[in-house]
């Protein structure tokens, strides 16, 4: 004969197992679901982060930005409108170098990080056509839950961040100027 179930029977019910069980098992569940959940956003902010830096990335590519009025408000407006709400403009960090050819910035890209003052590079040179041009765009992500950070090998110096960073390398179009 089946035992019928009900609030009221599991209520009455005082041997405890299923609570004792929840007890063992339910933090590491939820802890596990805050950590998915932390590291999955952290991509997606890497992919918006990708996205942003190479639909900004094309408009010097193709001399968009160099022809505009100010070629690095049009590259920057090109960037914050590419986050999508997701990442604060504000946030974002973004280097453009240009070379002569490919084997000069391969032996020229300076650090993306100032050594001295661990602060972000952020120089504006979008080149002219035919050069090479590396573009890279850096974000300091904040875990929601701070000890994922600890976790990780964190770059920064903060346990609770980790630096998100993307880079473009191209040849400009000929573009004509």
């Amino acid at each position: 004969m089946r035992k019928k179930f009900s609030l009221r029977s599991l209520l009455r019910d005082r041997t405890g197992a299923a609570a004792l069980e929840f007890v063992i098992v339910g933090p590491i569940f939820i802890a596990m679901m805050l950590v998915t959940f932390d590291l999955g956003y952290m991509l997606f902010c890497q992919s918006v982060l990708d996205g942003a830096a190479r639909t900004a990335a094309r408009l010097v590519r193709t001399g968009q930005a160099q022809n505009s009025g100010s070629p690095q408000s049009a590259f920057f407006a090109a960037l914050d409108s590419n986050l999508s709400g997701v990442i604060s403009p504000a946030a974002v960090s973004a280097d453009v170098e240009s070379f002569p050819d490919f084997s000069t910035l391969k032996t020229g890209l300076p650090p993306m990080i100032d050594p001295k003052t661990g602060k972000p590079v952020t120089n504006f040179s979008p080149g002219v056509p035919n050069n090479a041009i590396a573009v890279r765009v850096s974000y300091v992500y904040n875990f929601m839950v701070p000890w994922v950070g600890s976790l990780l090998m964190s770059t920064n110096g903060s346990p609770s961040s980790a630096r998100l960073s993307s880079t473009v390398i191209f040849k400009n179009e000929p573009y004509p100027p």
